[in-house]
């Protein structure tokens, strides 16, 4: 379970909605371009610190350990996903840097932003951080309740 921001083409005139439809409809075995990758790189390392990458057949991933922020990247989409294991002053911490990382991502690829779990393009969850924050202390409360164990929760 995780807290995901996905970037994928869309154009004025078409829905999230119907972006994400067609982003998912949408197959291609061509690489991403090395170039943007290596910006996306040196973007996250300059959020994040040191992190760790992957480079597939179609695709390239990178994971910074400490918060577990993950970036993949794709011919013509890219996502960030965050687990659960943060709240309060963490997850303050956590959502900043995953913004930071997505205006990057917007910036390098020209891909836009949208944050699922808030209903709302990125430039426009960028104004109202709180709001992840609560998504990632509710989902820490709900653990808690439900007793299950997460660094959130310990």
């Amino acid at each position: 379970m995780s807290y995901d921001l996905t970037f994928v083409p869309r154009s004025d005139d078409q829905s999230w909605d119907d972006a994400l439809d067609a982003a998912e409809e949408a197959d291609s075995d061509e690489r991403p371009s090395g170039e943007a990758w290596a910006r996306l790189v040196v973007a996250a390392r300059q959020v994040l610190g040191e992190v760790s990458v992957f480079e597939g057949a179609y695709n390239y991933e990178l994971t910074h350990e400490k918060t577990g922020i993950q970036l993949s990247y794709y011919r013509q989409e890219a996502g960030i996903t965050v687990p659960y294991w943060h709240r309060g002053g963490d997850a303050r911490a956590v959502v900043a840097a995953m913004y930071q990382l997505g205006e990057a991502v917007q910036a390098v690829t020209g891909l836009p932003g949208y944050d699922p779990q808030l209903e709302l393009p990125l430039s426009d969850a960028l104004a109202q951080p709180e709001l992840a924050v609560r998504v990632f202390d509710d989902v820490a409360n709900s653990f808690r309740e439900r007793e299950i164990s997460s660094p959130s929760n310990g």
